[in-house]
């Protein structure tokens, strides 16, 4: 009788850019190795559901769905390629008050095994302005969390 993985669900949260991506490959490897599924995830913000909900008020409510079409895409874009590695691999949508938030509450509601993430490698005032999602998600959650640092140039 084989043991269970340590890792069955691996959360991979993705901001759509080629920063976050860097983050794919470690979780591969991982999923690999353990025979785990992966989960793909995107959070639309508050600010972004009020930018498409004035669209929609100002009857451009085709506008107002396209951000979530694209990030849909997206998402099914890589999950192709990875399913094609015969890797399973599922996409998830949110939309929620802050992206840490959204991946903390959906890391316990999935039940989400380990965490694989890129951080943007902001540091000083970047940092303090913006804040760091991965530093949250770090913090908040009691499973593993693998940060992914961008290469340095």
């Amino acid at each position: 009788m084989s043991e269970r993985s340590r890792y069955q669900k691996i959360l991979v949260p993705l901001d759509g850019s080629v920063w976050g991506e860097r983050a794919i490959p470690h979780a591969v490897d991982l999923a690999q190795t353990h025979q785990s599924s992966l989960i793909l995830l995107h959070v639309l913000t508050a600010s972004t559901r009020a930018y498409t909900d004035q669209l929609a008020l100002a009857g451009q409510a085709g506008q107002a769905t396209q951000s979530q079409v694209q990030m849909q895409q997206y998402l099914n874009g890589l999950r192709t390629g990875l399913v094609q590695r015969k890797i399973e691999v599922t996409t998830q949508l949110l939309e929620g008050p802050g992206v840490a938030e959204a991946i903390c509450d959906y890391v316990i509601e999935a039940n989400i095994d380990l965490v694989v993430m890129s951080t943007h490698g902001r540091s000083g005032l970047a940092r303090l302005l913006f804040g760091s999602v991965a530093r949250r998600v770090l913090e908040s959650v009691d499973v593993p969390v693998l940060l992914i640092r961008p290469d340095k140039e």
